[in-house]
């Protein structure tokens, strides 16, 4: 009887370590309607991570932290991967990329007030006090156009901050994602206040974004081979446009 009892024992601690190595940590940060702990299934981003891991029978758990330390934590480590950034070489020297998530196109929103019509290059936007968001890459170009002062930019914190400073007029431009910001402003700001602003149709910059797996980590090889297999199963059967056709009609904020 005790033989049995030991056997029983052994078997429910292999199985429940067994269920332990299919379980996947990663970081990530509040980008509704991509990611946000309170959209449903996370958000358009979360919801492809966990299903391209379930088709492989891992189980993904999201710790959200601000963007800044999400990538922090996430190099340590101690996370199978952090979620979502772009594929800049910066960052390849720390992380492994997986195949991309979607595209994103970064554009200057401003007041419907500001006399913003055109601009091709960023010697256009000397004028303009521009706003950007801490960890965001935008470009080395924009960056280097801070760190020289050729462009009078500021970095806050968050998305909201930005735009609570361009409604107090602090500032004139704000850098973010077309779909994100417009999903910001009518989760967090006034009707009135959100027809208040407008975007410009040009992008500074249109890239991927991608899933990012630690290189101190033994496991991360095999885990995007893994991830990039389930997002390449997802396109194939017409999942991924599922998804994003429900993104598009505001499901994820329907929890």
């Amino acid at each position: 009887m005790k033989i049995f009892t030991i056997l029983i024992l052994l078997v429910s601690f292999f199985s429940n370590a067994k269920e332990a190595e299919k379980l996947l940590k990663i970081t990530t940060g509040e980008y509704p309607p991509w990611s946000s702990v309170a959209f449903k299934h996370g958000g358009f981003v979360l919801h492809v991570i966990t299903e391209a891991f379930r088709r492989n029978n891992y189980e993904v758990e999201f710790a959200y932290y601000p963007w800044a330390r999400s990538y922090k934590e996430g190099a340590k480590g101690k996370f199978h991967a952090t979620a979502f950034w772009f594929c800049v070489p910066k960052r390849q020297i720390d992380f492994y990329c997986s195949e991309p998530l979607f595209q994103e196109d970064f554009v200057f929103f401003h007041l419907k007030s500001t006399d913003f019509k055109k601009w091709t290059s960023l010697e256009d936007l000397e004028q303009y006090r521009i706003d950007a968001t801490r960890e965001y890459s935008y470009t080395p170009e924009f960056w280097e156009a801070k760190e020289t002062g050729s462009l009078n930019i500021i970095v806050s914190n968050t998305d909201e901050i930005n735009f609570n400073m361009l409604f107090k007029k602090r500032i004139d431009l704000f850098l973010m994602s077309t779909v994100a910001g417009y999903t910001l402003m009518n989760k967090k700001f006034s009707k009135s206040m959100s027809q208040m602003v407008t975007n410009h149709y040009f992008p500074l910059v249109s890239n991927t974004t991608h899933l990012l797996f630690p290189r101190n980590r033994e496991d991360s090889f095999e885990l995007i081979n893994i991830f990039n297999k389930g997002i390449k199963s997802l396109k194939a059967d017409g999942t991924y446009d599922k998804f994003y056709d429900a993104l598009l009609r505001g499901d994820y904020e329907k929890k």
